[in-house]
């Protein structure tokens, strides 16, 4: 049976196409500070708290990604506080090359809250969906 992408890989690759399409500088600007991080995936939850700037993440995951394998962006969609995107990747791994899509809708709430979910097909796994819900909690700690 075919594992399911790692959520890091889906949710890395969303974010790479938020800061890679040229486009960053349209999204809203995310508060610096102490920010949580649950994501939902498979109907396993992961939770981080980190301080932070989501900016300034999205930036280095894109370069991340961009070394790990190559993504054709969809042109960012904006309607309200909604941000609609997708990316066609190619991701070398140990077991040969993988390609699959997926198509993120991001909601902002605020300058200190936005939810990503993700949706994903193709690869070796059967796709699926993803959530990632990000909150500042406040300032950080020093």
């Amino acid at each position: 049976m075919a594992k399911p992408y790692p959520m890091f890989v889906v949710i890395s690759a969303a974010l790479c196409v938020l800061a890679g399409t040229g486009l960053a500088e349209e999204l809203p600007k995310f508060r610096q500070g102490q920010w949580e991080f649950e994501r939902t995936a498979a109907g396993q939850k992961m939770h981080t708290t980190q301080c932070t700037t989501p900016n300034e993440d999205m930036k280095r995951q894109n370069e991340m990604i961009e070394k790990r394998g190559g993504c054709k962006m969809s042109p960012l969609q904006h309607k309200g506080n909604t941000y609609t995107f997708s990316a066609d990747c190619s991701m070398s791994t140990p077991q040969g090359p993988v390609a699959f899509k997926s198509t993120s809708v991001m909601t902002v709430e605020s300058d200190s809250a936005y939810k990503i979910e993700v949706s994903t097909s193709g690869g070796p796994g059967p796709g699926g969906k993803e959530l990632l819900t990000a909150r500042r909690i406040g300032d950080c700690t020093k």
